[in-house]
C-alpha cells in the first residue's frame, strides 16, 4: 500500500520537531550540570531520556549527576544501563570505576578500569587503574611502622620473586635483611613503593614471615608465591614519611627507571635516603651489559645520586668506586660506608647431600664447579678455553659443571662449545637448581672457579671458601677482598696463566691438599647477623639527623631540555644533567612525547643560572589554558601546542602550574610538557 505524500511529510516534520526538542533538552541539561545546578540537570536529563531512552551518553551523564548529588543507589543503575546500550564505550566503564572506587568497592572498580583501559582509555584512567593495582586494598592492623626508625624498601624483591624460582645475589642480601628486620620490629619496618610514585606502603610483618616460609620450602616463581605476595600487598597500609627516619633501599633502586617523586617527597618530609649499592658495573663496564640495563641504571642513578644522604656499599672496592664516581661527576660527597657481605647463602649448616634427579649424574664423579649466570661478565668462556687447553696438552680434565641460568650475550660461549665435541663431553650446564642442590654441588666438588671480569662483591667466592672448597677466582675488583689469602687469584683474561693454575691443582699430587690447608688457616667466614648488624648500626646513626636539600636541575640559557623517558641528543650524558628531576610533583612518568600533568595542578622544581625568561612548550589534546607565574597560554584545537613564557630570577625556582579545560572536572586536562628552555632577556 502506497504512503500518501502528505502523511509522509507530516511524519518527517513531527520527527524533526521531536529531534529538535530532545536536542534542546540535552543541551540545557549539560549547561545546568556544568554550572552546578544539579537538581535542574537531573530533571532535564530525565525528561530527555523519556524521549531518547537509547542514548548511552545521557544515561552516563545522569549517573554522574546522581553521584554528585550523593545518591549512589540511583547513580549505579544509570551507569549499568549505559553499558547495556554501549558496552564498548570506555568513558562509561571509567565513570563506573570512579563511582565504585568512591563507594569503597575497590575490586569491582579495578575490573571496570581494566575494561576501560582495554578499550583505549585516556592517561587519567590508566593512572586510576594503576592506583587500584597499588597496595593497601585491605590493610592489616600490624601493617604500621610503629617506632621503627629504618624503613626497608623491598619493592624490587617482590617483583623478582613473582617470576623467578631462585633468588640471585641482590635478592639474597635482601632476604637476609628481611629475616633480621622482622625479628626487630622496634628498629626496622618493611615497606614497598611503586615506580614513579610518591606513596609508601608498610607491610605486615606476619605476612612477610609467611612469605619467607613459603619461599624457603617452595621457591619463587610459583602460583603459590604469587598469591602470597598479592596478599602481602593487599594487606599493606599507606604510611606517611616522617622527619628523622631513614628510607633504606637495599635492592635494585633503578627498577622502573628511578623514582624522583618518591625521593623528593621523603626528603621534603625530613627523611634520609640511603641505598645499598652493589656495584657500578653498568656504568663502568657497559659493554658486558645489555643496552636496556645500561640506560635504565644510568638514568636512575644519575637522578637518585642527588638525593642520597649516605650510601652503603657491599665491599671496600665498591665504596671506592662510588666515591670516585660521585667526585668525578660533581655529585654531593656523602658518607659511603663499606659493609662487606657474608660468605654463605644461609646461616644453617649444610646437611646431607641431596642427589636429586637433576644432579644425580654427578654422584661419585670428580668435577670442578662454577656458580653464576652465564653471561660475558661472568667470563665462563675462560674456563672453556682452559679446559680446551688441557685437552690439547693430552690431559684428561674432570667435568666442568656450570651452575647458572642463561643470561644475555651468550653467542660466543655457545660457539666455543659448538666448535669442540671433546669439550662438550666435559662440560655440564645446569640451570634452575635449588639451594639444596647448589649446596650439594659445593660440598662434593673438587674445587670451584669464578673468573668474573667485574663484581661488586662476588658471593660464589665466599660460598665456596665457607664450605672448605678452594676457589680459583679473578684478581679484579672485590674478589681478592672476599677470599683474601685463602683464594687463588688469576688474571681473567690470561688463558695460558690460568690453565697453568688449573693444571697444577688437578694434576700435581698434593697441590689441592696444600691449597685446602692454606684455606683452613687463613679464612674466617662472616655470617649474615654480623653483616646486617653493621648495616643497621650505620643506618641508625643517620636517624634523627636533619634531612638534605631537594634536588633541582640547573638550566643553562640557550639549551632546550626535553623531559623524556629516553636519552636525547641534548642530554646524552645522564650524569651531566637530569631534566626529569624537575617533575617531582604532579606529573606522570615521562614518555617519549614528554610529561603529562597528572591533574589540573603540577609543580616544576628548577634552578636557573641567571635572570631571563623560562620558555615552557606545552601540547594539549583539547582546548585548554595553562598558567604559571601570572602568565596564561591558551591552546586550541587549531593550535594545540604553544610556548608559555614566564619571567624568572636567578636561583632556585618552584614554579606552580595550572591547567584547565572547558570540559569540566571529570575530564583530565590532557596537557603535556614537551620542552623547557631558559632564554636571556634582550637588553
Amino acid at each position: 500500500m502506497a504512503i500518501d505524500p502528505v502523511d509522509l511529510w507530516r511524519l518527517v516534520i513531527a520527527r524533526q520537531s521531536w529531534r529538535l526538542r530532545s536536542a534542546r533538552l540535552r543541551k540545557k541539561a549539560e549547561e545546568a550540570r556544568v554550572k552546578g545546578r544539579l537538581r535542574l540537570a537531573q530533571a532535564l536529563y530525565r525528561r530527555y531520556l523519556r524521549l531518547r531512552p537509547d542514548d548511552p551518553i545521557s544515561w552516563y551523564m545522569l549517573g554522574q549527576v546522581y553521584r554528585d548529588r550523593h545518591r549512589p543507589t540511583l547513580a549505579e543503575p544509570c551507569y549499568h544501563h549505559a553499558l547495556t546500550l554501549a558496552p564498548d564505550y570506555w568513558r562509561v566503564h571509567a565513570a563506573l570505576g570512579r563511582f565504585l572506587r568512591s563507594t569503597g568497592r575497590a575490586r569491582e572498580a579495578h575490573a571496570a578500569f581494566t575494561r576501560a583501559v582495554a578499550l583505549g582509555a585516556n592517561e587519567q584512567t590508566r593512572r586510576a587503574l594503576l592506583d587500584l593495582s597499588a597496595p593497601g586494598l585491605r590493610p592489616d592492623a600490624d601493617a604500621a611502622p610503629g617506632a621503627a626508625t629504618i624503613w626497608i624498601d623491598i619493592a624490587d624483591l617482590l617483583i623478582f620473586l613473582r617470576d623467578n624460582r631462585h633468588p640471585s645475589g641482590i635478592q639474597r642480601v635482601q632476604l637476609e635483611l628481611l629475616r633480621q628486620a622482622i625479628s626487630r620490629p622496634g628498629l626496622a619496618a618493611i615497606i614497598t613503593t611503586m615506580p614513579w610514585d610518591r606513596r609508601i606502603w608498610c607491610l605486615s610483618p606476619s605476612r612477610i614471615a609467611a612469605m619467607l616460609q613459603l619461599l624457603d620450602s617452595k621457591g619463587g616463581g610459583t602460583e603459590a608465591i604469587r598469591e602470597v605476595i598479592k596478599d602481602v600487598l593487599e594487606t599493606a597500609a599507606e604510611a606517611e614519611p616522617q622527619s628523622g627516619l631513614v628510607l633504606f633501599q637495599p635492592g635494585a633502586f633503578w627498577i622502573g627507571g628511578g623514582n624522583p617523586p618518591l625521593h623528593h617527597r621523603v626528603r621534603a618530609a625530613g627523611m634520609k635516603v640511603v641505598p645499598l649499592i652493589h656495584d657500578l658495573i653498568p656504568v663502568r663496564m657497559p659493554e658486558v651489559c645489555v643496552p636496556e640495563l645500561v640506560e635504565e641504571f644510568s638514568v636512575a642513578l644519575g637522578e637518585a645520586a642527588h638525593s642520597f644522604d649516605a650510601i652503603i656499599a657491599n665491599s671496600a672496592h665498591t665504596a671506592a668506586d662510588i666515591g670516585a664516581f660521585m667526585a668525578r661527576h660533581g655529585y654531593p660527597l656523602v658518607p659511603v660506608v663499606a659493609v662487606p657481605l657474608a660468605h654463605r647463602l644461609a646461616e644453617a649448616p649444610p646437611g646431607a647431600p641431596v642427589w636429586t634427579r637433576q644432579i644425580a649424574s654427578l654422584r661419585d664423579k670428580p668435577f670442578v664447579l662454577c656458580v653464576g649466570t652465564i653471561e660475558p661478565r661472568k667470563n665462563q668462556i675462560l674456563l672453556l678455553q682452559v679446559w680446551e687447553s688441557l685437552l690439547e696438552q693430552g690431559l684428561e680434565p674432570p667435568l666442568l659443571v656450570i651452575a647458572g641460568k642463561r643470561g644475555w650475550l651468550t653467542d660466543q660461549f655457545d660457539a666455543e662449545l659448538e666448535w669442540s665435541p671433546a669439550l662438550r663431553k666435559r662440560v655440564r650446564i645446569m640451570s634452575d637448581l635449588s639451594d639444596a642442590e647448589i649446596e650439594t654441588l659445593y660440598t662434593q666438588c673438587l674445587f670451584t672457579a669464578f673468573p668474573s671480569l667485574a663484581e661488586g662483591w662476588g658471593l660464589p667466592v665466599g660460598e665456596s671458601l665457607a664450605r672448605g672448597r678452594v676457589c680459583v677466582c679473578s684478581n679484579r675488583d672485590s674478589m681478592p677482598e672476599v677470599g683474601g689469602a685463602a683464594a687463588i687469584t688469576i688474571d681473567p683474561l690470561d688463558v695460558p696463566a690460568a690453565a697453568a693454575v688449573f693444571r697444577r691443582l688437578l694434576f700435581t699430587p698434593g697441590a689441592l691438599r696444600e691449597a685446602e690447608q692454606t684455606l683452613r688457616e687463613n679464612f674466617r667466614p662472616r655470617g649474615w647477623p654480623e653483616v646486617t648488624e653493621a648495616m643497621f648500626t650505620a643506618l641508625a646513626g643517620l636517624a634523627g639527623q636533619p634531612g638534605g636539600g631537594l634536588a633541582a636541575p640547573l638550566l643553562r640559557p640557550g639549551i632546550r631540555y626535553r623531559p623524556s623517558s629516553r636519552f636525547e641528543d641534548d642530554w646524552p650524558e645522564p650524569f651531566a644533567f637530569q631534566p626529569r628531576l624537575m617533575l617531582a610533583e604532579g606529573w606522570w612518568k615521562p614518555g617519549p612525547e614528554g610529561a603529562f600533568m597528572a591533574g589540573d595542578r603540577a609543580t616544576l622544581h628548577l634552578a636557573v643560572t641567571e635572570d631571563g625568561e623560562l620558555g615552557l612548550r606545552f601540547v594539549a589534546r583539547e582546548p585548554a589554558e595553562v598558567s604559571a607565574g601570572g602568565v596564561t597560554l591558551s591552546l586550541t584545537l587549531a593550535q594545540p601546542g604553544g610556548m608559555l613564557i614566564v619571567p624568572v630570577k636567578a636561583g632556585r625556582l618552584r614554579l606552580e602550574l595550572r591547567a584547565r579545560t572547558g570540559l569540566g572536572p571529570e575530564v583530565p586536562p590532557g596537557v603535556w610538557l614537551t620542552a623547557v628552555e631558559l632564554r636571556r632577556v634582550s637588553l
